[in-house]
């Protein structure tokens, strides 16, 4: 079973239908006893950064959920999710995240209209080994919508590369256990549908 976190953002009923359709149990849950039994977690997000924070801390998220990423149990972060696996962002201020990714958060420096919206292709990191979500993916086109990111990405952590506007952009982050995609496979087709389906084989 995959549990989508339920912290009252984010574009959740999407990615539960993508769940459905490959044909795995997904459900929207806070409760950290439904967590602990899941097989993988699910983190989706849609908005502000110290908001998303906010919320999984009222909810009292935070400290399950790094304990359980902690201790093996894979988690995938979406768009906001992805970012509040890292450090800190500066968005709006700065704010502290899960820290389970050594990474900022910052407004993309690029040449080009913030947010990013639109289809842009991810490229496997040449200098890492190859990204499991991007199984049989590698130079596809995803979704994405967001005007802050992880940039000038350097560390192996790093699976896939996009670039917009004149700037590399972190896409997807593999760290043992720890997934986070910058875009949003729930919004992105076949292939987005197959990353799923990769994620959820990670976690049988």
């Amino acid at each position: 079973m995959i549990a989508v976190i339920d912290y009252g953002i984010g574009n959740v009923r999407s990615v539960l239908n993508a769940f459905e359709f490959i044909g795995a149990q997904a459900v929207l849950t806070c409760d950290p006893v439904e967590l602990e039994r899941a097989d993988g977690l699910v983190l989706p997000g849609v908005g502000a950064f110290g908001e998303g924070m906010r919320r999984l801390d009222t909810r009292g998220l935070r400290a399950p959920l790094t304990r359980l990423a902690r201790a093996g149990k894979p988690l995938l972060g979406i768009c906001l999710g992805f970012q509040m696996l890292m450090r800190s962002s500066t968005e709006q201020g700065q704010a502290e995240g899960l820290a389970l990714l050594d990474h900022a958060v910052v407004r993309l420096p690029v040449e080009a209209r913030l947010p990013h919206i639109g289809w842009s292709r991810v490229k496997a990191a040449a200098d890492a080994p190859p990204p499991k979500l991007l199984a049989g993916l590698d130079n596809e086109l995803f979704y994405f919508v967001h005007s802050y990111g992880v940039v000038k990405p350097k560390q192996s952590i790093i699976a896939g590369l996009a670039a917009y506007g004149g700037c590399e952009i972190a896409a997807l982050i593999e760290a043992d256990n720890v997934f986070g995609t910058q875009f949003h496979p729930e919004k992105s087709g076949e292939a987005g549908l197959q990353m799923l389906r990769n994620f959820r084989s990670l976690c049988l």
